[in-house]
């Protein structure tokens, strides 16, 4: 590591990692952090912790302060880091590819299936973090009508994965749809397709590679309107919906889109995160990282 020109961290997740660089403190004034979104706020969001956690949390405060650049999609996330380790990194932006890429949405979308019910995503994964239980209780009020809730809950804790699907079960029978096994991003793309509405209840940024193909897809998403998801998308001109009004049980309207928003929508996505785009982003900021 100490020959190397520059040092990439992927998530400040590995404890390994973080004491790596801990240990050899020459080495940050050429570390990139490249942010993800749990490795940034997991910590602040518990209201307590284990003195393992909060040894952790020291050992990462003090790499981040001292680190060169901070890559992340969502310069808001890139602000809170900047104010919780007091670091004077320089923010770059640029972001991972999708794995599930336009070209497989466009021929997802036209292999859909006209279906008589409507189809309700809810989060991305099996993290605590997307309050699964919090929105499945909102939308219990549409047990009654003809939709399906669909649940990926493929990664993540397994027995909170139990949990949620239990309580899917419960509330709306087998028009609860939990996702246990992984999808291709082929298959994923699909049934990405089919959704009418998603909702993300995240008290973080988390799932936007979700959140972005649902989007260009044209649908209906809400993701809370205090989080940075919602300040980042709402600059770039997309148009979200909130999800603290479905929680608050204020949600009238839940499935109507107007066409010009979706269109709008997509469009936005379509430029900003394109494969060019990525590629020139990443480019730049190798530049930036030569700099002497």
């Amino acid at each position: 590591m100490s020959e190397a020109d520059l040092v990439f961290l992927h998530s400040t997740f590995c404890a390994r990692s973080l004491l790596l660089l801990f240990l050899n403190q020459k080495c940050l004034s050429k570390t990139i952090w490249v942010l993800w979104g749990g490795d940034l706020y997991n910590y602040w969001l518990n209201d307590s912790h284990t003195i393992k956690e909060r040894v952790l949390e020291k050992v990462r405060g003090s790499v981040i302060k001292r680190i060169a650049g901070v890559v992340a999609l969502v310069k808001e996330d890139y602000e809170f880091a900047k104010e919780k380790y007091n670091t004077s990194a320089e923010y770059i932006y640029a972001f991972y590819p999708n794995p599930v890429d336009f070209s497989m949405l466009d021929t997802a979308s036209k292999e859909v299936c006209n279906r008589s019910e409507r189809r309700i995503l809810i989060g991305n994964s099996a993290a605590p973090t997307n309050n699964h239980l919090e929105i499945l209780n909102a939308l219990a009020r549409y047990r009654m009508e003809n939709v399906e809730i669909i649940c990926p809950l493929s990664y993540g804790p397994q027995d909170y994965a139990n949990k949620v699907q239990e309580y899917g079960l419960e509330l709306f029978g087998n028009r609860f749809i939990a996702l246990r096994e992984f999808l291709s991003p082929k298959e994923y793309a699909k049934l990405l397709s089919s959704v009418d509405v998603a909702i993300f209840a995240h008290r973080r940024q988390q799932a936007l590679g979700n959140i972005l193909a649902l989007l260009y897809l044209g649908k209906k998403v809400y993701v809370r309107s205090d989080i940075s998801t919602w300040s980042f998308l709402n600059r770039l001109g997309i148009k979200v919906f909130d999800a603290k009004a479905i929680l608050d049980g204020l949600e009238t309207d839940l499935f109507s889109l107007e066409e010009q928003v979706a269109v709008r929508n997509r469009e936005i996505v379509r430029s900003e995160f394109s494969e060019d785009h990525c590629a020139q982003l990443w480019k730049n900021a190798f530049e930036f990282c030569r700099k002497p």
